[in-house]
């Protein structure tokens, strides 16, 4: 995720823990104000917020101002408030907000960390947008642009189609149900010919009508959107698409995991890093490293596979544990774990590798009723901007080789 967070409530106590739990859960920055004047000196020094979550009464400013100068700022903005009126939930709702949560709901702090895991997850989303209705295309367009998506507007079922041949990596199709050349039922016939509904989605806007409804949902519509429809529907519907494909995505990630780990295979990660590589900023730093068991060899000769394949388990979720959410792991061989952990300073992963090394050394496995500690190497990398997957290897093995030279259980590096 590009950017951090920023929290703006006066309940203190309730915004850091907040702040806390999101930083564990996603693993980035989050910044909080407890009043508007501390909103303001905040975005004079940085403007970088992936999303704002503002509370609409703060000590400085009662009438929910902080809004509108977060709006100012075009940046994505959440209300969250304790205010259940519904004139000032439309109030805000008019404008160009994201969404409006309620603090006072038992699920408040779920709905926090779903919007911010779809914001995420779907950034740079490419859709096509359909429309004959140049207000109607407009209204979508503005919500969909919120979220970032990369949208392709067009009039009608035979322009969606031409760009759906030019941008075949579309992820979703919002269409009219009603359109002049290629209306909704004929343009979704034609996308189910060669797209399954898991591979792209298609969300129809029409007029109330059962009997349309019921085609356009039997020829595999994801949703059908009934007009006319608030900013919180046609959110909350799209959010239901969205986390059904998240859902999807993530059931099929179970075939690229190793059994043994529940880690990505070295298929898997290897696209996965290669992905990462050439997608980031060119100024995020991070680090790679591969982690080795020591004497495992020997471990599997005198114990058993079974105990060794135990060594491997114990120390991957070592490794799981100490990092982030948004961090990468993977197998390179069945013995060798890879890590990659995203914008890091140096100082900060090698307090990580060092920390995983600490916790596997300190710990121990039961082997009949006798206790067997054992003892990780780690070769670690800090690549620049233009590295490659085979050099990131290369440099870890370079470092791991250099870690099981020294005298094992060590943290060694290689620039």
């Amino acid at each position: 995720m590009s950017g951090k967070i920023l929290i703006i409530d006066d309940n203190k106590m309730l915004t850091k823990l907040l702040a806390k739990r999101l930083n564990n859960i996603f693993g980035f920055g989050v910044d909080v104000a407890f009043s508007f004047t501390e909103a303001v000196s905040l975005l004079e020094n940085s403007q970088d917020y992936f999303v704002c979550f503002a509370d609409l009464c703060l000590p400085d400013a009662l009438n929910g101002e902080v809004v509108d100068f977060l709006l100012e700022k075009s940046l994505l903005v959440v209300v969250l408030t304790a205010n259940s009126d519904e004139k000032i939930k439309q109030k805000f709702l008019d404008k160009d907000i994201f969404s409006y949560i309620y603090k006072e709901s038992s699920t408040c702090i779920d709905q926090i960390i779903s919007t911010i895991e779809l914001l995420n997850s779907f950034q740079k989303l490419k859709v096509i947008l359909a429309m004959s209705n140049l207000n109607e295309r407009t209204y979508i367009k503005n919500l969909l642009a919120l979220r970032k998506f990369q949208v392709l507007v067009a009039a009608h079922g035979e322009e969606a189609l031409s760009y759906l041949n030019d941008n075949t990596d579309t992820n979703l199709i919002i269409c009219d149900a009603k359109m002049p050349v290629i209306d909704g039922l004929d343009l979704l016939a034609s996308i189910r010919e060669s797209y399954p509904k898991t591979q792209l989605g298609l969300i129809v806007l029409g007029d109330k009508n059962d009997s349309l409804e019921v085609s356009f949902l039997r020829g595999g519509a994801n949703e059908f959107i009934e007009k006319p429809f608030s900013k919180e529907l046609f959110n909350a519907r799209l959010d239901r698409y969205l986390q059904e494909k998240k859902d999807q995505l993530l059931m099929s990630n179970f075939n690229d995991l190793e059994p043994l780990t529940g880690i990505k295979k070295s298929f898997y990660f290897k696209n996965e890093v290669k992905d990462y590589i050439n997608d980031k900023a060119d100024d995020e730093d991070f680090a790679f490293a591969i982690i080795d068991i020591d004497n495992l060899g020997s471990i599997n000769s005198e114990y058993g596979f079974n105990i060794g394949d135990e060594l491997i388990k114990n120390t991957t979720k070592f490794i799981t544990d100490e990092i982030y959410g948004r961090d990468l792991v993977g197998h390179f061989s069945r013995d060798k774990i890879c890590v990659l952990l995203k914008n890091t300073s140096k100082e900060q992963a090698i307090r990580i590798f060092s920390s995983i090394r600490t916790n596997v050394k300190n710990h121990a496995i039961l082997v009949s009723l006798d206790e067997l500690f054992f003892t990780i190497s780690i070769g670690v990398t800090f690549p620049s901007a233009n590295t490659s997957y085979e050099e990131l290897i290369k440099k870890a093995l370079d470092a791991l080789a250099l870690a099981k030279n020294n005298g094992k259980d060590r943290v060694e590096v290689c620039f």
